[in-house]
């Protein structure tokens, strides 16, 4: 069983290799990317010369995009500019960035100030870890390089890229769908409803001879669902061809 990590300080390099994975050369970089502004305005004397925190996550986020648009461009190669836009952005989700964090524990490192912990509800502390791992993105890349940090997020990434799990991750599967079949044949999906009592059966079709079918009792999610199933089935018929 792995020792837990120090509360003396998280910012070790024993505490950082339990996060990250992997030896770090110093944690000076880390220390800044794994303290919060607000912790740093309540212990300003402790914290004085840490690099700025918002300067760290601007890179950061700028070093995920770069690799995330490479990777969607190698992989999708019949994706138009449209396609790989959105496909990015639910990568670069903040549903998808704080699962992430939160499966490396960033939570157990990231200083906060006692006021944001002792209100550390979902929506705040996913903004939170969201933030910090852009931020820790940055720290790698000055203290391992750019070919660590692109091998980091390409790791922690691997399974989103799943065509099948990225596109259940698209919040707005309509729009897409909408987007394809313009594309394809300049004309709008079509919706229809069957009501009854297990609920609203949405059928959505397009192309005049594709179609999909969802149940759900609530209808915008019986849309959502037969949505997604007919952008798959589409993507699979384009793909033969």
């Amino acid at each position: 069983m792995s020792k837990p990590i120090s509360h003396k300080d998280p910012h070790s390099k024993t505490s950082l290799r339990k996060v990250l994975g992997f030896s770090v050369k110093s944690v000076t970089a880390y220390r800044a990317a794994l303290t919060h502004p607000s912790f740093r305005n309540e212990n300003i004397r402790a914290t004085k010369g840490l690099e700025d925190f918002d300067r760290l996550e601007f890179l950061g986020d700028s070093i995920l995009n770069e690799v995330i648009c490479q990777k969607l461009f190698e992989k999708f190669p019949e994706a138009d500019e449209g396609m790989l836009s959105k496909l990015r952005s639910i990568l670069v989700s903040q549903k998808i960035l704080s699962r992430i964090a939160q499966a490396l524990k960033l939570q157990h490192v990231l200083l906060i100030s006692k006021n944001l912990r002792q209100n550390f509800k979902d929506f705040l502390k996913a903004k939170l870890l969201t933030d910090a791992l852009e931020a820790l993105f940055a720290a790698i890349y000055f203290d391992q390089g750019h070919d660590k940090v692109e091998a980091f997020i390409l790791k922690h990434f691997k399974i989103y890229f799943d065509p099948k799990l990225l596109f259940r991750l698209d919040p707005n599967p309509k729009s897409t769908l909408q987007e394809m079949t313009l594309k394809k044949w300049q004309k709008l999906p079509e919706y229809t409803h069957a009501f009854s009592d297990k609920g609203v059966k949405t059928t959505v079709s397009a192309g005049g001879k594709y179609k999909a079918s969802m149940l759900h009792k609530i209808k915008r999610e019986s849309e959502l669902l037969a949505a997604r199933a007919l952008i798959q089935k589409l993507r699979k018929e384009f793909k033969k061809k």
